[in-house]
C-alpha cells in the first residue's frame, strides 16, 4: 500500500508531461507567431545547437556541403621504377624455388632483367636505369554535413 501512492503519482505526472509536451496534430502551421506553450522541453534543451534539431524557418536536417580537395597520384613506371630490379630479382628467385615454369615478364626493362637474374640464380647486379616516380595532382570533391 505504501508503494502504490508514489507509483500512481509518478504515472500521473508522466502522462501529464507527455500530453502537455506535444502539440496536437493539425493541418495549420502557425507562421510568425511564437506562443510560449508551443515550445516543448526538447526545443528548450536542444535550442543551442544552431537549429540542427528543430527550427521553424529551416529544415530539420543537416546541410550537405562539398569542397574541392587536391590529392596526389603516384605514377610509377613498372619497368624502371627505383626498386624494379630488386622486385624482379626477388620474384624470379621465389618463382624458381616453387618450381614454376619460366615465363618472360611483360613489364620489361629493369624488372625483367632482375627477374631473369633471380630465376636463373645469377648474382645480384643492381639496377642500371632509374626513372623517378612522378606524383601527379588530381582534384576531387569531399562532402560532409554540418
Amino acid at each position: 500500500m505504501k508503494k502504490i501512492i508514489p507509483v500512481t503519482l509518478f504515472i500521473a505526472i508522466a502522462i501529464l508531461a507527455f500530453l502537455l509536451n506535444h502539440q496536437p496534430a493539425s493541418g495549420k502551421h502557425r507562421e510568425g507567431r511564437h506562443y510560449r506553450y508551443d515550445r516543448s522541453i526538447f526545443d528548450n534543451y536542444y535550442g543551442g545547437y544552431g537549429g540542427y534539431y528543430r527550427d521553424r524557418n529551416r529544415r530539420n536536417y543537416p546541410i550537405r556541403y562539398c569542397q574541392p580537395v587536391t590529392q596526389w597520384l603516384l605514377d610509377q613506371d613498372s619497368a624502371y621504377h627505383p626498386r624494379a630490379y630488386s622486385d624482379g630479382f626477388r620474384q624470379g628467385r621465389e618463382s624458381a624455388k616453387r618450381g614454376n615454369e619460366y615465363k618472360p615478364r611483360t613489364a620489361g626493362g629493369e624488372f625483367a632483367r632482375g627477374f631473369d637474374d633471380g630465376y636463373y640464380g645469377r648474382e645480384f647486379s643492381g639496377q642500371k636505369h632509374i626513372i623517378a616516380n612522378a606524383y601527379q595532382p588530381f582534384t576531387t570533391s569531399e562532402c560532409n554535413y554540418y
